[in-house]
């Protein structure tokens, strides 16, 4: 039986214009960070910010941090090497890997997407265990893919089929971090029957809840004798009031003052459980811009210092730069991998050209002992820059495709270009690889998280 083909929105070139044209009468606030005041409501306002929302999104990704910030010199300046201390004994190893934003609607269907992982299958899925969002249902009764009505955000609801893709059979992604602005676009309903999906494929998942019990308490799950905690918290529910609180892992990032208590609970009962190391999975920021705020600097700091060990950053739609956060606490050196953006990954924003560009990171854990004691460190940063690829086909299909940047560019410096690029795409290929990734997401020093696919690193 023939699919039918999906509905895909494209922006219509009328409002692009009109964004384009309302931007240039105030550029001051177009240009700059979304200011931070009070509580972040963006669905609330929708009416006003939605127009800087359509700007960033469509015409201007903003490659600018906080002004007086000094945030572009504070990550152009970090350090992502991550030697063991001489004295610690290694006993096991597993290496994990995490992707960002699965958003399965539009061209991003059953019928589009059947080399969807192929360019990046190795470093993803080669892993021990392979981590991404579900930014989306999986709900039988949703219409399969984005549902939009005028003046509210989207609603997401990703297909069956969809889901096997990214399951691949048990051999793909194995743990889904489910809180994030949409988990709740089917209500309570869709939520519970997500939830009860992903437990009948056998994959672990965090950050919605169907006890009120089961909220405080951390995800904790054993692999190659190392036991891993899960956190996994959402900044906000695109405005849907929903009366179950303990539902859903609901965290204020975004706020001028955020509230940590749940985490605090969370990284507690992840001690209690034994765990070696902690990991949250944040979804927090400003969409399509390219630098963190400093108030989530701030509060991803605090949670470091909470105890938590790796921080997994979606939902700007935009990939943003990572640190190895370093810090004392009981006379201790300690560090923590915050990765304050992913990206998009599995995602179609045909118009956001700073989104085509995000990146997977892959990472050892290591279990062992030092002076005695049984400690955990992570070890082996590698990133791995990935080109989205959604190329429209002469026959008005799609061939949707996560490629290797490194690929890409290989591939439209030849005399044969397979991959459909546009001549636009072609020719912005220069500026996401000198500009956002080598300048923005990358420090100037990016030491062997890269590897040798990007020789112009070795140029200065």
């Amino acid at each position: 039986m023939k699919l039918e083909k999906p509905a895909i929105y494209i922006p219509a070139p009328e409002k692009v214009e009109e964004i384009r044209q309302l931007a240039a009468q105030d550029p001051e606030k177009f240009n700059n960070p979304h200011p931070i005041h009070g509580v972040y409501d963006l669905a609330g306002n929708f009416a006003v910010e939605s127009k800087f929302w359509f700007y960033k999104c469509w015409i201007k990704q903003l490659e600018v941090a906080e002004p007086g910030s000094g945030l572009e010199e504070y990550f152009r300046t970090r350090d992502l090497r991550t030697p063991l201390p001489p004295d610690f004994h290694e006993e096991k190893r597993l290496t994990l890997s995490s992707g960002g934003d699965l958003m399965a609607v539009d061209c991003l269907c059953d019928q589009y997407t059947e080399h969807l992982f192929d360019g990046i299958r190795d470093f993803y899925f080669g892993a021990d265990l392979t981590t991404a969002n579900l930014e989306s249902n999986i709900y039988s009764k949703g219409f399969p893919g984005r549902d939009m009505s005028r003046g509210i955000p989207a609603k997401m609801n990703t297909s069956q089929g969809m889901f096997e893709r990214f399951f691949e059979g048990g051999k793909g992604i194995e743990y889904f971090s489910r809180a994030n602005n949409h988990c709740y676009d089917y209500d309570f309903d869709g939520l519970v029957e997500t939830d009860r999906f992903l437990d009948e494929h056998a994959c672990w998942h965090s950050g919605t809840n169907s006890r009120p019990e089961d909220q405080p308490k951390a995800l904790v799950f054993e692999r190659g004798g190392i036991r891993m905690a899960h956190l996994s918290a959402t900044c906000d529910m695109n405005g849907r009031h929903y009366d179950e609180k303990w539902a859903i892992n609901e965290v204020r990032f975004n706020d001028e003052v955020c509230d940590l208590s749940l985490v605090e609970k969370q990284v507690q009962s992840a001690h209690e459980q034994n765990a070696d190391v902690i990991l949250m999975h944040a979804h927090w920021g400003w969409e399509f811009e390219m630098y963190p705020h400093t108030n989530i600097v701030a509060v991803a700091h605090k949670m470091a210092e909470m105890g938590v060990d790796i921080i997994i950053g979606t939902h700007p739609h935009v990939a943003q730069p990572m640190e190895i956060y370093e810090y004392e606490k009981d006379g201790q050196k300690k560090r923590c991998l915050i990765v304050y953006s992913l990206g998009d990954f599995v995602s179609f924003h045909p118009i956001s050209k700073n989104s085509k560009l995000t990146f997977v990171v892959r990472y050892d854990l290591v279990k062992g002992t030092r002076n005695g004691k049984t400690e955990t460190y992570f070890d082996n940063l590698k990133m791995l820059p990935v080109y989205i690829n959604c190329a429209q086909l002469e026959n008005g299909d799609y061939d949707c495709r996560l490629l290797k940047f490194s690929d890409v560019l290989k591939d439209a410096a030849s005399d044969a270009p397979k991959y459909h690029l546009t001549p636009e795409e072609r020719a912005d290929l220069p500026r996401l690889a000198n500009v956002v990734l080598k300048t923005i997401l990358l420090p100037a020093d990016p030491g062997t998280v890269l590897g040798d696919d990007y020789p112009f690193f070795k140029e200065d």
